[in-house]
Protein backbone atom coordinates (compact mmCIF):
# COMPACT_ATOMS: atom_id res chain seq x y z
CA UNK A 1 0.00 0.00 0.00
CA UNK A 2 1.50 3.24 -1.08
CA UNK A 3 1.43 6.29 1.24
CA UNK A 4 -0.29 9.12 1.54
CA UNK A 5 -3.36 6.71 -0.75
CA UNK A 6 -5.87 9.71 0.12
CA UNK A 7 -4.35 12.18 -1.83
CA UNK A 8 -5.54 9.86 -5.33
CA UNK A 9 -8.57 10.82 -5.22
CA UNK A 10 -11.06 10.60 -7.89
CA UNK A 11 -12.93 14.08 -6.80
CA UNK A 12 -9.83 15.46 -8.24
CA UNK A 13 -10.48 14.38 -12.17
CA UNK A 14 -12.87 16.13 -13.94
CA UNK A 15 -14.02 12.98 -16.38
CA UNK A 16 -14.93 15.54 -19.20
CA UNK A 17 -11.58 16.61 -19.87
CA UNK A 18 -8.20 14.43 -21.30
CA UNK A 19 -7.37 12.13 -18.63
CA UNK A 20 -3.53 11.96 -19.93
CA UNK A 21 -3.13 16.11 -18.95
CA UNK A 22 -4.81 15.76 -15.16
CA UNK A 23 -3.23 12.87 -14.30
CA UNK A 24 -0.15 13.75 -15.26
CA UNK A 25 -0.63 17.43 -12.96
CA UNK A 26 -1.79 15.05 -10.15
CA UNK A 27 1.33 12.97 -9.93
CA UNK A 28 3.83 15.65 -11.14
CA UNK A 29 1.46 17.36 -7.64
CA UNK A 30 2.10 14.53 -5.50
CA UNK A 31 6.12 14.57 -6.05
CA UNK A 32 6.31 18.45 -5.78
CA UNK A 33 4.76 18.21 -2.24
CA UNK A 34 6.65 14.91 -1.01
CA UNK A 35 3.60 13.20 -1.07
CA UNK A 36 5.44 10.84 -3.56
CA UNK A 37 9.12 11.05 -1.92
CA UNK A 38 12.39 10.65 -3.61
CA UNK A 39 12.56 7.08 -4.13
CA UNK A 40 9.26 5.79 -3.91
CA UNK A 41 7.20 3.61 -6.41
CA UNK A 42 4.94 4.93 -8.48
CA UNK A 43 2.35 2.04 -8.14
CA UNK A 44 0.19 2.27 -11.31
CA UNK A 45 -1.94 -0.13 -10.44
CA UNK A 46 -2.91 1.16 -7.21
CA UNK A 47 -3.33 4.61 -8.47
CA UNK A 48 -5.26 3.67 -11.27
CA UNK A 49 -8.07 1.47 -8.82
CA UNK A 50 -8.34 4.50 -6.04
CA UNK A 51 -8.83 7.06 -9.33
CA UNK A 52 -11.30 4.87 -11.26
CA UNK A 53 -9.21 5.18 -14.17
CA UNK A 54 -7.44 3.05 -16.82
CA UNK A 55 -3.86 2.52 -16.90
CA UNK A 56 -3.00 3.90 -20.31
CA UNK A 57 -3.43 7.55 -19.31
CA UNK A 58 -1.61 7.29 -17.05
CA UNK A 59 0.93 5.54 -18.34
CA UNK A 60 1.30 8.08 -20.75
CA UNK A 61 1.62 10.44 -17.86
CA UNK A 62 4.30 8.73 -16.51
CA UNK A 63 6.51 8.55 -19.51
CA UNK A 64 5.87 12.31 -19.60
CA UNK A 65 7.12 12.90 -15.71
CA UNK A 66 9.92 10.51 -17.04
CA UNK A 67 10.89 13.18 -20.09
CA UNK A 68 11.41 16.07 -17.06
CA UNK A 69 13.40 13.22 -14.84
CA UNK A 70 11.16 13.72 -12.48
CA UNK A 71 10.26 9.76 -12.29
CA UNK A 72 12.68 7.18 -13.46
CA UNK A 73 11.49 4.04 -15.73
CA UNK A 74 13.32 1.03 -14.71
CA UNK A 75 12.07 -1.30 -17.61
CA UNK A 76 10.67 -4.54 -16.02
CA UNK A 77 11.76 -3.20 -12.23
CA UNK A 78 8.87 -0.54 -12.40
CA UNK A 79 8.51 3.69 -11.49
CA UNK A 80 10.19 5.62 -9.05
CA UNK A 81 10.29 9.29 -8.07
CA UNK A 82 13.79 10.36 -8.46
CA UNK A 83 16.41 12.40 -6.36
CA UNK A 84 16.08 16.20 -6.67
CA UNK A 85 19.00 16.87 -9.55
CA UNK A 86 20.17 19.87 -8.95
CA UNK A 87 21.50 19.64 -11.99
CA UNK A 88 18.05 19.61 -13.43
CA UNK A 89 17.23 22.38 -10.54
CA UNK A 90 19.80 24.51 -12.07
CA UNK A 91 18.70 24.03 -16.00
CA UNK A 92 14.90 24.79 -15.38
CA UNK A 93 16.15 28.13 -13.04
CA UNK A 94 17.91 29.27 -16.04
CA UNK A 95 14.72 28.92 -17.96
CA UNK A 96 13.18 31.48 -15.80
CA UNK A 97 16.21 33.72 -15.69
CA UNK A 98 15.42 34.08 -19.21
CA UNK A 99 12.09 33.48 -20.46
CA UNK A 100 10.50 34.33 -17.63
CA UNK A 101 12.32 37.59 -17.19
CA UNK A 102 11.43 38.08 -20.93
CA UNK A 103 7.84 37.76 -20.24
CA UNK A 104 7.45 39.97 -17.33
CA UNK A 105 8.97 42.67 -19.31
CA UNK A 106 6.37 41.96 -21.75
CA UNK A 107 3.73 41.89 -18.92
CA UNK A 108 5.01 45.11 -18.29
CA UNK A 109 4.93 46.61 -21.38
CA UNK A 110 1.54 45.31 -22.49
CA UNK A 111 -0.25 45.59 -19.28
CA UNK A 112 -3.87 46.79 -19.59
CA UNK A 113 -5.88 48.51 -16.99
CA UNK A 114 -8.68 45.56 -16.83
CA UNK A 115 -6.36 42.79 -15.41
CA UNK A 116 -5.80 44.76 -12.17
CA UNK A 117 -8.67 42.75 -10.91
CA UNK A 118 -6.96 39.70 -11.71
CA UNK A 119 -3.80 39.85 -10.15
CA UNK A 120 -5.68 41.84 -6.87
CA UNK A 121 -7.41 38.56 -6.49
CA UNK A 122 -4.14 36.85 -6.38
CA UNK A 123 -2.36 38.68 -4.29
CA UNK A 124 -5.43 38.62 -1.45
CA UNK A 125 -5.63 35.14 -1.77
CA UNK A 126 -1.43 34.09 -1.21
CA UNK A 127 -2.47 36.51 1.44
CA UNK A 128 -4.94 34.66 3.31
CA UNK A 129 -2.99 31.09 2.40
CA UNK A 130 0.30 32.98 4.09
CA UNK A 131 -1.94 34.00 7.20
CA UNK A 132 -2.99 29.76 7.56
CA UNK A 133 0.36 29.12 6.65
CA UNK A 134 -1.32 26.74 3.81
CA UNK A 135 1.53 25.12 2.20
CA UNK A 136 0.10 23.56 -0.93
CA UNK A 137 -2.93 26.45 -1.38
CA UNK A 138 0.15 29.31 -1.44
CA UNK A 139 2.45 26.74 -3.83
CA UNK A 140 -0.57 26.89 -6.19
CA UNK A 141 -0.97 30.24 -6.19
CA UNK A 142 2.56 31.40 -6.11
CA UNK A 143 2.48 29.42 -9.59
CA UNK A 144 -1.25 31.01 -10.77
CA UNK A 145 0.55 34.28 -10.11
CA UNK A 146 3.89 33.72 -12.24
CA UNK A 147 0.82 32.02 -15.10
CA UNK A 148 -0.68 35.23 -14.95
CA UNK A 149 2.15 37.38 -15.71
CA UNK A 150 2.54 34.84 -18.73
CA UNK A 151 -0.71 35.90 -20.03
CA UNK A 152 -0.73 39.15 -19.30
CA UNK A 153 2.57 38.70 -21.48
CA UNK A 154 0.74 37.75 -24.69
CA UNK A 155 2.83 35.30 -25.85
CA UNK A 156 0.68 32.21 -26.58
CA UNK A 157 1.86 28.43 -24.75
CA UNK A 158 4.59 30.70 -22.50
CA UNK A 159 3.47 29.07 -19.57
CA UNK A 160 3.74 25.69 -20.83
CA UNK A 161 6.76 26.21 -22.02
CA UNK A 162 7.71 27.25 -18.32
CA UNK A 163 6.16 24.45 -16.08
CA UNK A 164 7.34 21.60 -18.36
CA UNK A 165 11.16 22.57 -17.59
CA UNK A 166 10.80 23.49 -14.13
CA UNK A 167 9.53 20.04 -12.30
CA UNK A 168 12.61 19.82 -10.11
CA UNK A 169 13.13 23.42 -9.83
CA UNK A 170 9.56 23.74 -8.18
CA UNK A 171 10.81 20.74 -5.46
CA UNK A 172 13.00 22.94 -4.33
CA UNK A 173 10.61 26.07 -4.28
CA UNK A 174 7.49 24.11 -1.77
CA UNK A 175 10.06 23.16 0.21
CA UNK A 176 10.95 26.25 0.78
CA UNK A 177 8.03 27.67 2.34
CA UNK A 178 8.17 25.27 5.53
CA UNK A 179 11.91 25.53 5.90
CA UNK A 180 12.21 28.78 5.29
CA UNK A 181 8.70 30.22 6.54
CA UNK A 182 9.10 32.99 3.85
CA UNK A 183 5.48 33.32 2.46
CA UNK A 184 5.47 37.00 3.81
CA UNK A 185 8.52 37.40 1.49
CA UNK A 186 7.26 35.56 -1.58
CA UNK A 187 4.01 37.93 -1.24
CA UNK A 188 6.16 41.29 -0.80
CA UNK A 189 8.55 40.29 -3.92
CA UNK A 190 5.00 39.55 -6.07
CA UNK A 191 3.39 42.60 -4.95
CA UNK A 192 6.33 44.40 -6.27
CA UNK A 193 6.28 42.37 -9.34
CA UNK A 194 2.24 43.36 -10.06
CA UNK A 195 3.54 47.24 -9.16
CA UNK A 196 5.97 47.34 -12.05
CA UNK A 197 3.82 45.52 -14.49
CA UNK A 198 0.49 47.48 -13.53
CA UNK A 199 2.39 51.24 -13.72
CA UNK A 200 4.21 49.98 -17.15
CA UNK A 201 7.83 50.06 -15.27
CA UNK A 202 9.60 47.48 -17.36
CA UNK A 203 13.15 47.93 -15.07
CA UNK A 204 11.08 47.39 -12.17
CA UNK A 205 9.25 44.39 -12.58
CA UNK A 206 12.44 42.96 -13.95
CA UNK A 207 14.31 43.93 -10.79
CA UNK A 208 11.64 42.53 -8.28
CA UNK A 209 11.22 39.09 -10.20
CA UNK A 210 14.98 39.07 -10.25
CA UNK A 211 15.29 39.07 -7.05
CA UNK A 212 13.13 36.42 -6.19
CA UNK A 213 14.60 34.31 -8.72
CA UNK A 214 18.15 34.99 -7.42
CA UNK A 215 16.83 33.80 -3.80
CA UNK A 216 16.67 29.99 -4.63
CA UNK A 217 20.33 29.35 -4.18
CA UNK A 218 19.81 30.55 -0.33
CA UNK A 219 16.82 27.77 -0.30
CA UNK A 220 19.50 25.11 -1.77
CA UNK A 221 22.25 25.76 0.74
CA UNK A 222 19.51 25.48 3.42
CA UNK A 223 17.50 22.39 2.32
CA UNK A 224 21.25 20.92 1.85
CA UNK A 225 22.01 21.83 5.72
CA UNK A 226 18.51 20.19 6.76
CA UNK A 227 17.57 17.46 4.48
CA UNK A 228 20.58 16.46 2.61
CA UNK A 229 19.05 12.99 1.48
CA UNK A 230 16.37 15.00 -0.68
CA UNK A 231 18.91 16.09 -3.01
CA UNK A 232 21.07 14.92 -5.86
CA UNK A 233 24.51 16.53 -7.22
CA UNK A 234 27.49 18.95 -6.41
CA UNK A 235 27.29 22.49 -5.07
CA UNK A 236 24.95 25.05 -7.57
CA UNK A 237 25.55 28.76 -6.72
CA UNK A 238 24.32 32.01 -9.11
CA UNK A 239 27.52 32.40 -10.79
CA UNK A 240 26.42 28.45 -12.44
CA UNK A 241 23.97 30.42 -14.82
CA UNK A 242 24.97 34.19 -14.87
Amino acid sequence: MMPNLDFFDAARLDMRLPKTTQLYELVRGAIIAMVLPPGEAILEREICARLGVSRTPLREAVLQLATERLVVVRPGGGTFVNAIDLGEVLAGQLVRDTLEVRLTRLAARRFAPEQAKDFELSLYRQKEAARRRDVSEFFELDNGFHRLVCTVSGISGSWRTLHAATGQLDRVRRLAFPIEDNYETVLAEHAAIYEGVRRHDEAAAVAALQEQLDSIFVTIRLIREQRPELLSGGEVGLADIR
